[in-house]
């Protein structure tokens, strides 16, 4: 039972109702006691439930190299987690009354050049997952030497993968190397794909012994009135090395 104090217009502590009382460091304080929400979740609302859980399970899969590595510059007011969420949820497409990310269209993440970079191929074959790319582009052309990064999407499983190329870009032609497909998934499953540039001219062992410092400035803009202009060079990097 809760009791009044200073007239019915006081302060009062306990239970009163739906209503409880506190007092705490010399001021009165009252809020509803909490109610049980027995009418059952809409079909949008469970829609949009399953949705946020599937953008968390998405985030966890990358580790926390890997967002330093997609996020050199860590974002004002949130974790670089919390930023992949969000550009994960731009990716949405809702099928057969369920949402999802659409990992197919997938293109870009985090300070990735948005334009300019190779589309990347990804499909597994056998016990290989096999990734290539061979269009021509100014970036390309301008940084044949530079050793990409890979980001890997498993459609199927809704998982996602950074995998570090052992093979340079090289200026045209195909480019491809293969992987152990069972780290990333099975046969049956389908992938996506896109590159990270890193400005990186030596190969890496291990994703560990990586990390970009500023990556590479974007290439400019082709007008069909004027040719394209120098693109400035590279950001700087760094490597460490592991114990």
């Amino acid at each position: 039972m809760g009791k009044i104090k200073q007239g019915i217009l006081g302060g009062f502590s306990g239970k009163v109702g739906t209503v409880v009382g506190s007092y705490w460091n010399g001021i009165f304080y009252m809020k509803g006691l909490p109610q049980s929400y027995k009418k059952g979740r809409s079909s949008s609302q469970k829609m949009q439930q399953g949705y946020f859980k599937e953008l968390v399970t998405l985030s966890m899969s990358l580790s926390n190299e890997d967002l330093e590595f997609i996020y050199p510059k860590k974002p004002k007011g949130m974790t670089r987690r919390n930023l992949l969420v969000k550009q994960l949820a731009s990716y949405a497409a809702v099928l057969d009354k369920s949402k999802t990310v659409d990992l197919d269209s997938l293109t870009t993440l985090g300070n990735a050049p948005m334009t300019d970079l190779p589309a990347v191929t990804v499909a597994a074959h056998r016990s290989d997952l096999q990734i290539s790319w061979e269009a021509v582009t100014y970036y390309r052309d301008q940084h044949p030497e530079d050793y990409p990064v890979i980001l890997v999407a498993n459609i199927t499983q809704q998982q996602l993968f950074l995998i570090a190329s052992p093979v340079m870009m090289k200026s045209s032609g195909k480019q491809s190397f293969e992987v152990e497909l069972k780290p990333y998934g099975r046969e049956r499953d389908e992938f996506s794909g896109f590159m990270f540039a890193t400005g990186q001219r030596g190969a890496k062992v291990g994703f560990g012994t990586m990390g970009v410092v500023n990556r590479p400035a974007r290439p400019p803009k082709k007008t069909k009135d004027s040719e394209v202009q120098k693109q400035p060079e590279s950001g700087s990097t760094k490597t460490k090395q592991q114990p």
